[in-house]
C-alpha cells in the first residue's frame, strides 16, 4: 500500500515537472525578453534548467507501468516526460543561439 501511494505521487510529481518546464519554455519563446540579466544570472538558469531535466530522468523511472485501469496522470506520464525534455532542450537551445537569447532567455 505504501509503495502504491508513493508511485502515484511520483506521477504527481512528474506531471507538476513537467508542466512546470512546458509552461516556462512557451512563456520563453512567445514573450520578447526584455532586460538583460546580470552577468551570473544567465549560467544560473541554465544550469537549473538542467538540472531540471536530470530531475526528470530520476522520476520517469519511479512512475508505475500504465494498464488500462491506471489513473490519468499514469497513463500520460510518457508524453508528460517527453514534452518536459523537448521543453528543456528548447530553453538550453535559446541560451546558446545568439547573445540576446544568453542574456535574456528568451527567443
Amino acid at each position: 500500500m505504501a509503495e502504491q501511494g508513493s508511485q502515484s505521487r511520483a506521477a504527481i510529481t512528474l506531471a507538476v515537472v513537467s508542466g512546470f518546464v512546458i509552461v516556462r519554455c512557451l512563456w520563453r519563446v512567445f514573450t520578447p525578453g526584455t532586460e538583460y540579466a546580470l552577468p551570473p544570472w544567465p549560467l544560473v538558469y541554465l544550469i537549473f534548467d538542467i538540472l531540471v531535466m536530470i530531475s526528470l530522468f530520476i522520476i520517469k523511472p519511479m512512475v508505475p507501468a500504465a494498464g488500462p485501469d491506471s489513473p490519468a496522470l499514469v497513463r500520460h506520464a510518457t508524453k508528460l516526460f517527453i514534452g518536459g525534455i523537448v521543453a528543456t532542450v528548447i530553453m538550453v537551445l535559446i541560451r546558446v543561439s545568439s547573445d540576446r537569447g544568453w542574456w535574456t532567455g528568451h527567443l
